[in-house]
């Protein structure tokens, strides 16, 4: 039988005869300042109501096992907390050591036996042997943890300001712990040592210490099984890791890992992803591979690893669990490189195209996105090479993809019910290499443009979004010399970032519109006809004036028919101008829809 000891500490026992390793494959830290405050609220609570000084808090169990080569315990449950102790005591040591005295010699001491190691007689601190190391931080992160914990972090002037600004959990917690315990001290001045001496003596833990990786890990899976929660890509990483046979491979996945991780963190289209939205992108492929667009779809979790298990309709469709594609190398080599696309998806697209692409950021959800992972697949088109880009799929498919999503909206089908079995079976037809690759469906049984009198009315009742997306497509087909980007006082504007401009003003009645009642403004004033794509800063300028007056903005505009309209031969903006805007814009999307669709 395994090893396996269990033994409640207190926080300062635990810390202070243990060196810690936080390994490779597991999680990233994760607990944010909402965590930090519940700990620290918890702290104060127990602080200010206990009764005596026998009583406890628990901080919950850990599960560790004894790496024998060099003594540590990896930490296989557990990290969150423990990193976040030690933050907090760390932050507790700079205060302390900001009021060294004889007086807290015992509190200073057993502080910084937390967190490093001290001589036996002379209590000297040695800041280069920390007692925790994290292996799974991304370099930036390992950095500042490291510097932080060695005693090598200068703090800010202004904590809140470094707050705001860090990207660093670490960072971001241990500031928050500084600027709590400097308000504590301030406040309770004769309490914020007895909160120390809470804290390491009184605050414990139940470390689970096992003396095998695989015991340890086993343990780790059944307390998660009972509900501790873990995302999918932990658990991704934890099934790879451990299918890895030799410690070579283990590290270099590892190494791997990580580096991945850190590219999603620093991408400008990731950095609210982690690495499951690459096998969440995967899933779409396979099953587009298979053929399958059965509208009851797994979880990604579940897709990779429920061998067997049938959906509702009595169907096997967890192909990728079936196939073991886990445990298979070239899995992992692929999401590397679909995270490559996906981290900086511009680099793989023409001038064109990135257009599209910007347009198709606007929609109100983001489920076209497997669309051009399926693109990537089946294609593997290379980076531009520098301002040269080879022309490419997704010149042929976005095109398509922005029409049809547009059709949706308009049908008032945009959402994930309407649009994802058209979505799924144009992956079909992608891999098949069809010529046109949207087709009607159930939900949205006709893919062309409703009556002009529909598509007023809804443009008329849409939210902003909505009319955005619309604009936007408008603005790029209005006129081929559209400028798309442009850099002014030294920061980035485009179309996809101008604002909807009422060109006959929202508050009417205030810009002398003669001839306009009421009822007319609640029939006319939200109609497509009436809105176009404007610079924020003209749009404010143009405000609620009449229309001769908006038109002189109208001239400063990147806008083509901002530009357009700027030399109108007259000075009012009727009813008639908003219903033949009505029909232009309606037949410019209608030859548009019929060139892709």
């Amino acid at each position: 039988m395994a090893e396996m000891k269990t033994e409640h500490k207190s926080v300062l026992d635990y810390l202070k005869n243990n060196k810690f390793l936080i390994p490779t494959y597991q999680r990233t830290y994760t607990w944010t300042e909402d965590e930090c405050e519940q700990l620290w609220d918890d702290l104060i609570s127990f602080f200010d109501n206990k009764d005596d000084d026998d009583e406890k808090y628990f901080l919950g169990s850990i599960v560790v096992y004894k790496d024998k080569s060099n003594k540590s315990l990896h930490i296989i449950d557990g990290q969150q907390r423990t990193t976040t102790l030690s933050l907090f005591i760390r932050a507790l040591w700079d205060k302390a050591n900001n009021h060294k005295s004889d007086s807290i010699k015992g509190v200073f001491s057993n502080l910084s036996s937390c967190l490093w190691d001290t001589d036996d007689v002379s209590d000297e601190i040695d800041f280069n042997k920390v007692h925790l190391r994290s292996e799974v931080a991304i370099d930036s992160d390992n950095e500042l943890l490291e510097n932080i914990l060695s005693n090598q972090y200068a703090l800010p002037e202004n904590l809140e300001k470094q707050i705001k600004k860090s990207k660093s959990l670490y960072e971001k917690n241990y500031l928050f712990f500084v600027r709590k315990i400097d308000g504590f001290a301030k406040e309770r001045p004769n309490d914020w040592l007895q909160l120390c001496v809470t804290l390491l003596k009184h605050c414990i833990v139940l470390p689970i210490e096992c003396d095998k990786q695989e015991d340890a890990l086993r343990i780790f899976n059944t307390l998660n099984n009972r509900g501790i929660p873990l995302s999918a890509a932990d658990i991704f990483k934890g099934l790879i890791y451990s299918n890895k046979k030799s410690d070579d491979d283990k590290k270099r996945f590892t190494d791997d890992w990580k580096e991945l991780e850190s590219k999603i963190s620093n991408s400008n289209y990731l950095k609210k992803e982690d690495i499951s939205f690459l096998f969440t992108q995967y899933e779409h492929i396979l099953r587009g591979l298979e053929n399958e667009v059965d509208t009851v779809i797994p979880s990604t979790l579940d897709f990779f690893t429920k061998k067997d298990k049938k959906n509702p309709k009595n169907k096997k469709v967890n192909f990728a669990a079936n196939a073991d594609l886990l445990t298979k190398n070239e899995t992992f080599e692929f999401i590397k490189e679909l995270g490559e696309f996906w981290c900086n998806p511009k680099d793989y697209l023409s001038y064109e195209s990135s257009k599209y692409f910007d347009i198709l950021t606007l929609y109100q959800n983001r489920n076209w996105q497997m669309i051009l992972s399926m693109c990537y697949f089946i294609e593997r088109p290379a980076k531009k090479n520098g301002t040269t880009s080879v022309v490419n799929i997704f010149d042929k498919v976005l095109p398509q993809l922005v029409s049809y999503l547009m059709v949706a909206l308009i049908r008032d089908k945009g959402g994930k019910s309407g649009i994802m079995w058209g979505l799924m079976k144009a992956n079909v037809n992608i891999k098949d290499k069809k010529e046109k690759n949207f087709e009607p469906s159930m939900a949205l049984p006709d893919i062309s443009l409703p009556s002009l009198e529909y598509f007023v009315d809804f443009s008329a009742k849409s939210v902003s979004r909505q009319i955005r997306y619309i604009l936007a497509i408008y603005a790029l087909i209005y006129d081929k010399e559209q400028e798309w980007e442009w850099n002014e006082n030294e920061k980035n504007f485009g179309v996809i970032t101008g604002e909807i401009e009422h060109i006959f003003p929202q508050k009417w009645q205030t810009a002398n519109y003669n001839g306009w009642e009421q009822s007319d403004a609640d029939k006319y004033l939200e109609q497509i006809g009436n809105k176009m794509l404007l610079e924020k800063k003209i749009n404010i300028l143009a405000g609620n004036g009449y229309f001769g007056r908006k038109k002189e903005q109208y001239k400063d505009s990147r806008f083509k028919e901002a530009v357009k309209l700027a030399n109108y031969s007259r000075d009012d903006w009727t009813k008639s101008d908003i219903e033949n805007r009505n029909q232009s814009i309606y037949n410019t999307l209608q030859n548009f829809l019929q060139n892709n669709l």
